[in-house]
């Protein structure tokens, strides 16, 4: 019988075990289930294995963590022995090639999400030291798994699987590899925000059943055949996409148009991909998850991880991003719906952070993948093709959340114990969800002094080919910021984030942009070479050289010297700032060059 290992006392909850004498401090012989993660572990509702640790606990089963596994040694992936149940592959909270590559190909030397920002293995004597995070890191800890446990059911979860679900391409290889189900040899896929999938998979696996038996929402297995299936949408296969850029490009048209409301089949080898619809959560369903009991800390064989340093009081108010930004993969994996926790629950976590150790007074954050998306909600329940900004001009079936969120801005500041409230995830300046009245809140009450927004181009063409708004929607935006910052007094400044070489940009567009900068007095150093990740549309039409679904031709620069070129002549250009003398624009490159330091 399993035993319910629920908190119930008001003390922070002990940590989930991460080696053999912890679980045998708690009086366990084994774990049901133990998730491997190449993060730090760090008991956080920001950190996937602390969700699903957690989560899994509450319903009542003994979950280990396995921290940072020596993963050249296979011994290592059984340091917590055996689980009763199953293995769990999380990827981590980013990208392995992401993390350990730049755009141009270069090693990094951090890792935000290791002790230190140190990347590698280095204890005393060891010899050469190794990454901590393995390149492909499901692969990897997937096969080192498999050699020294084949009995135990092994899942796979994360946005680094999320986004490899099914034959994509992929830019450090520069071809089309096939699902990452099949090179992990797991047996099943959770994508997406994997709390409730992952219960479900769990559940079934403890009954008993094989990953071909259950067809979960949210998840992916691998099929001999295609019996029981209704009218799946079937798409080229793998051999087909390799082979032929016009059978990719099909591929990936019918998996977007798709959206994930229906089951979809890939064939990979002999066996096929079977994709099963998202399962959207309800808001009780996501107060359920954020309500949980977290420690809000590293577990004590760490002492500094970046990351948390980062958004150890910062709060998580919604998922999803209906932006359909063709470069961002949030949507392809946390869906186009915005679903939002209550104000409620979010004011119960405003008190718990208020109570953990350490703090002084401000909440970093209280947002997500785009902040004044909170509540946003659309009247028909929802469309088919969903294109709720349409580049500048919202859909007018779309109900922003603007008054639901400066309501709960206003009631978190209001908290006893907290003084201030900002804003530091991302937000999006179309007028829909960012009008007079939000704008002015914001810029009263909840900014530091600095407001990143990410005009990402200034060039009408590209930014159509990133399904962004074009520039008179910025140059408004800047406008009515400025008309805000002169009513209330306050310094600040818009510090941007520009992406450089995305299809479609070539020297024209590059200039374009640069004007553009210097048009808006902008100045910084938050301009990014496109990175290509598996399953976005812009890196679609990176392999491409058109768009897959209009077959426009597009531009493509791939030569790394170049772009870095570009990159630098944005950075190093002299802004005119004579120009623009508002208080917006005449502090922004002093601001930028303080927060850079």
């Amino acid at each position: 019988m399993i035993r319910d290992e629920r908190q119930r006392s008001s003390a922070p909850p002990a940590f989930l075990p991460t080696t053999a004498a912890e679980m045998a401090a708690r009086g366990w012989n084994a774990c049901d289930v133990v998730i491997a993660t190449p993060d730090a572990y760090v008991d956080h509702p920001s950190f996937a294995m602390a969700l699903l640790g957690r989560f899994l606990q509450h319903h009542g089963y003994r979950v280990g963590i396995l921290t940072q596994p020596r993963w050249r040694d296979p011994q290592s992936f059984l340091e917590l022995g055996a689980p009763r149940i199953a293995f769990v592959v999380s990827g981590g909270n980013a990208d392995s090639m992401v993390l350990n590559y730049t755009a141009s190909g270069k090693p990094r030397k951090e890792d935000q999400y290791c002790e230190g920002g140190n990347p590698f293995f280095s204890r005393p004597g060891e010899g050469k030291k190794y990454r901590i995070r393995p390149d492909r890191v499901v692969t990897v800890y997937a096969s080192q798994i498999g050699s020294v446990c084949r009995d135990r059911p092994l899942i796979i979860g994360g946005i680094e699987a999320s986004l490899r679900r099914i034959a994509h391409y992929d830019a450090w290889t520069d071809t089309v590899r096939r699902s990452v189900l099949f090179d992990a040899k797991a047996d099943l896929l959770v994508y997406g925000m994997g709390e409730y999938p992952l219960l479900e998979a769990v559940r079934g696996f403890e009954k008993g059943l094989s990953a071909g038996e259950m067809a979960i929402p949210s998840t992916a297995v691998a099929r001999s055949t295609l019996d029981g299936l209704d009218d799946p949408v079937v798409l080229p296969s793998f051999a087909d996409t390799k082979a032929d850029k016009e059978a990719f490009a099909e591929a990936f048209c019918k998996f977007s148009r798709n959206g994930d409301r229906c089951v979809l089949v890939q064939q990979q080898d002999s066996r096929s991909l079977v994709q099963f619809p998202r399962r959207t959560l309800s808001q009780e369903e996501l107060d359920a998850v954020y309500d949980l009991a977290f420690a809000r800390s590293p577990h004590p064989r760490f002492r500094d991880i970046p990351a948390f340093r980062m958004i150890r009081d910062s709060i998580t108010a919604h998922r999803g991003c209906f932006g359909s930004c063709s470069f961002c993969a949030i949507a392809a994996h946390q869906g186009p719906e915005i679903v939002s926790r209550s104000e409620e629950s979010v004011l119960r976590e405003v008190a718990r952070v208020v109570a953990a150790p350490g703090f002084r007074g401000t909440i970093t954050d209280i947002g997500g993948p785009s902040a004044n998306m909170y509540a946003a909600t659309c009247k028909t329940g929802g469309c088919d093709a969903p294109d709720c900004l349409r580049q500048g001009e919202a859909c007018p079936h779309l109900v922003p959340g603007t008054e639901e969120y400066l309501r709960l801005l206003d009631a978190a500041a209001a908290v006893e114990g907290v003084r201030r409230v900002f804003v530091t995830s991302g937000l999006r300046f179309d007028p829909a969800l960012l009008d007079d009245a939000t704008l002015e809140a914001l810029v009263e009450r909840h900014i530091s002094g600095q407001l990143k927004v990410a005009p990402e181009s200034g060039s009408d063409r590209v930014l159509r080919l990133m399904h962004k708004p074009p520039v008179a929607v910025f140059e408004e935006f800047r406008r009515r910021f400025e008309k805000c910052t002169r009513r209330s007094g306050r310094k600040t400044c818009l510090v941007p984030y520009i992406i450089v070489g995305h299809p479609g940009e070539g020297e024209e567009e590059l200039e374009e942009t640069r004007q553009f900068l210097d048009a808006q007095g902008l100045a910084g150093r938050q301009f990014q070479i496109f990175t290509p990740s598996p399953l976005t549309r812009a890196t679609a039409m990176y392999y491409l050289g058109y768009d897959p679904c209009t077959g426009e031709e597009v531009a493509v620069e791939k030569r790394m010297k170049v772009l870095e070129t570009r990159k630098q002549r944005l950075i190093e250009r002299a802004p005119s700032h004579s120009k623009r003398r508002g208080p917006a624009t005449s502090r922004s490159a002093r601001g930028d060059r303080r927060s850079n330091r």
